[in-house]
C-alpha cells in the first residue's frame, strides 16, 4: 500500500514538473512572438505614415470609398468649395497640409490650363476663392486631409462660359520626347529611370537657373492627372534636399504632370506628358 502511494506521488511530481517546463518555454516563446508581430506592426505603421507624408495624395482609382463629399461652383468669378459629412452636415474638422487648410487643382478639359487655387475658410466646411479662369469646362480636384474621416479625391466639374461639346471624347495626349521645359529663362529637366506601373516611378528633375526655394513646406510639388481626368495624384519630394518625387500609377495610360517650383519668390508650372507602362 505504501509502495503504491508513493508511486502516485512520483508520478504527480513528474506530471507536475513536465507541464512547468512546457508552460515556460512555450509562453516565453508565445511573447516573443506577440513582441514581434507589434514591433512589425509599429515599423508597418511608421512606414505607411512615412508613405503618406511624400507620396501620393488623393489617388482616385473609380472606386470611391469617401466619407467626406465636396461641391465646387463658380459664381461671379468666385469659386466656393464646400464639404460635408454622410449627414449632408458640414464637415469641418481639418488637419493643415502643406501649410493650407484645403488646396484646389483646376485644370482645363484640354489639359493645357493648370490652376493650384488655395480657397480661405469662410465658415464651417465652406471655403471661397476668386479665379480668372478663361472659359471652357474645367475639372477641379479638392485635397484635403480630414482629421477623422476617410476622403478620396474625386473630380468636380466647373463650367465658365461657353462651352464647346466635344463629342463626349476626351483629350488624347502624344507621347512626349523632350524632358526640357523653359520658363522665363529657368531651365527644368525631367529624369526618369522607368515608366512601368510595376514599381514607383521616380521623377527626378534638375533645374537650371536658379535653386527651388521652400513652396508650401516643400522643395516643390508635383500633380498628375490622367488624359480622362478622372485620376489625380499630387506627390511632395521624396525629401527636404532635391527635387525628387516617387509616384505610385495604379493604371497604364497617358499622363500629364505640372511640377511646382518657386524660383526666385515666383512659383512656376512645368508641364511634361508622360506614358505609364505595365
Amino acid at each position: 500500500m505504501k509502495k503504491w502511494i508513493f508511486s502516485a506521488l512520483l508520478y504527480l511530481l513528474i506530471v507536475v514538473g513536465a507541464y512547468t517546463v512546457y508552460s515556460f518555454f512555450i509562453g516565453d516563446n508565445t511573447a516573443d512572438h506577440e513582441e514581434h508581430q507589434s514591433e512589425t506592426g509599429n515599423h508597418a505603421h511608421e512606414e505607411d505614415e512615412k508613405n503618406n507624408e511624400h507620396g501620393n495624395h488623393g489617388e482616385h482609382d473609380g472606386e470611391s470609398a469617401s466619407e467626406v463629399t465636396t461641391n465646387v461652383e463658380l459664381k461671379d468669378g468666385v469659386i466656393t468649395v464646400s464639404l460635408e459629412d454622410k449627414q449632408g452636415k458640414p464637415m469641418d474638422e481639418l488637419e493643415v497640409n502643406h501649410e493650407k487648410l484645403l488646396h484646389l487643382i483646376v485644370i482645363s478639359e484640354d489639359l493645357e490650363n493648370f490652376y493650384h487655387l488655395h480657397p480661405e475658410k469662410q465658415g464651417p466646411g465652406e471655403f471661397t476663392v476668386q479665379a480668372d479662369l478663361e472659359d471652357g469646362m474645367y475639372q477641379a480636384f479638392v485635397d484635403i486631409k480630414p482629421s477623422n474621416l476617410e476622403y478620396m479625391v474625386e473630380p468636380k466639374p466647373v463650367m465658365i462660359g461657353g462651352h464647346e461639346e466635344h463629342g463626349g471624347e476626351h483629350v488624347h495626349l502624344k507621347p512626349e520626347t523632350n524632358w526640357q521645359k523653359e520658363i522665363d529663362e529657368y531651365l527644368v529637366t525631367l529624369d526618369v529611370a522607368s515608366f512601368s506601373m510595376k514599381k514607383n516611378v521616380v521623377l527626378s528633375f534638375e533645374i537650371e537657373g536658379a535653386t527651388p526655394e521652400n513652396y508650401l513646406g516643400a522643395l516643390g510639388h508635383v500633380v498628375i492627372v490622367n488624359e480622362e481626368l478622372d485620376q489625380f495624384i499630387h506627390v511632395h519630394p521624396a525629401s527636404d534636399e532635391k527635387p525628387v518625387f516617387e509616384a505610385h500609377f495604379s493604371e497604364p495610360g497617358m499622363y500629364k504632370l505640372w511640377a511646382e517650383f518657386k524660383l526666385e519668390g515666383k512659383v512656376y508650372a512645368f508641364p511634361y506628358v508622360i506614358e505609364i507602362t505595365e
